[in-house]
């Protein structure tokens, strides 16, 4: 990924994202609502709770937590993305950064819950585990979750049916998920995983460290 080039295409993108995410049917955002929903809901989240959303973009998933009156922050690479979510969420401790560069200091801390909502997908398959598992290794709180929404399938047999289906909108640059080969990359990783198909293109994870400890992938 060419990050000075994406990092102009999300700052130019912020004009504009709240109305061609909320297309009704189309992919890849067909269910945007239900899925953003759906990751509120399995977080279990309640007032206090310390809550970190990864790419926060315009705020759409980080308003769910902040009605909720928990402990809010959130991250982005984008400038233009970040200053629309602080119009939103003002109490909320919004942060300029790259997930998969070090992070600032003050995000150097646990969290109740970590989420993300159609973000992931930008990483290949080893790049998300990795992730997953530095996020569940140092920054998530001992009987915390980590709760990914994005462009998903139940099995790569469904996602193949899709990609031919929206072959003419099917970004071949980025990496959607099926859900049944990340959750055994998961596992081996140390990561267990439960997934929700919420709409024909976009489900929920939760995912959780096994008991038995886990290991980066």
């Amino acid at each position: 990924m060419e990050q000075p080039h994406r990092v102009r295409l999300f700052d130019e993108w912020a004009r504009g994202y709240d109305q061609s995410v909320k297309k009704a049917g189309e992919f890849p955002f067909d269910g945007y609502e239900r899925v953003l929903d759906e990751i509120a809901r399995a977080a279990g989240a309640h007032t206090g709770m310390t809550v970190l959303d990864l790419g926060v973009g315009t705020g759409n998933l980080a308003a769910r937590f902040a009605a909720l009156e928990c402990d809010l922050w959130g991250m982005d690479f984008s400038s233009e993305m970040l200053a629309k979510a602080r119009e939103r969420l003002p109490r909320a401790v919004l942060v300029q950064a790259d997930l998969l560069r070090p992070w600032p200091n003050e995000l150097a801390r646990r969290f109740d819950r970590i989420v993300s909502a159609y973000v992931l997908h930008e990483f290949d398959l080893a790049t998300q585990v990795h992730l997953l598992c530095r996020l569940a290794e140092g920054h998530l709180s001992p009987g915390g979750m980590i709760v990914i929404g994005d462009v998903a399938f139940s099995t790569t047999v469904e996602r193949e049916r899709a990609h031919g289906e929206w072959e003419d909108l099917w970004d071949e640059d980025e990496h959607y998920w099926a859900a049944d080969e990340a959750a055994e990359a998961c596992e081996i990783a140390g990561l267990h995983v439960t997934y929700t198909q919420v709409s024909r293109c976009g489900g929920v994870f939760v995912m959780e460290p096994l008991r038995t400890g886990h290991r980066a992938g």
